[in-house]
């Protein structure tokens, strides 16, 4: 049987002095150390998500930077392909116009060599002709 007594009440002071001088020496740093524990990773996961909202943001800078880097490849491609074809064109055109010169110049050297031929013809003529003349008469026409 339990016997009470005043050692029973030396007992209850007791375990609430251990309770008092335990909650000052050892819970109250324990739970100011878990209390900065927490604080820190609260801070921790505030800084991940202020750099993770700066990746996004970095990485969304990147490919918007990519599209128009695309984009100002292909219009400078379509730029370069552009005076690539008028350069061809010009070339084409100079070459045509030589082509022209030539041609017509040579069938100006042509006509020259006709109306030549023609002339030595006309001047042949006359002499083939007397010649024909004196043999078909069979004399002499001077």
């Amino acid at each position: 049987m339990i016997n009470i007594d005043g050692s029973l009440f030396i007992q209850i002071v007791n375990f609430l002095l251990i309770m008092i001088l335990l909650n000052y020496v050892v819970y109250r740093p324990i739970r100011g150390i878990l209390k900065e524990r927490r604080a820190k990773f609260e801070a921790f996961e505030s800084s991940i998500g202020d750099l993770s909202a700066r990746a996004d943001g970095r990485v969304k800078e990147i490919e918007t930077r990519l599209v128009e880097a695309r984009r100002d490849g292909f219009s400078r491609k379509d730029e370069i392909k552009n005076l690539g074809v008028e350069e061809e064109k010009k070339i084409i055109e100079a070459a045509s116009s030589q082509a022209e010169a030539e041609v017509q110049k040579i069938q100006d050297q042509i006509k020259g060599e006709i109306t030549q031929a023609r002339n030595q013809l006309k001047a042949e003529i006359d002499m083939f002709s007397k010649e024909l003349a004196e043999k078909v008469l069979g004399r002499s026409l001077s």
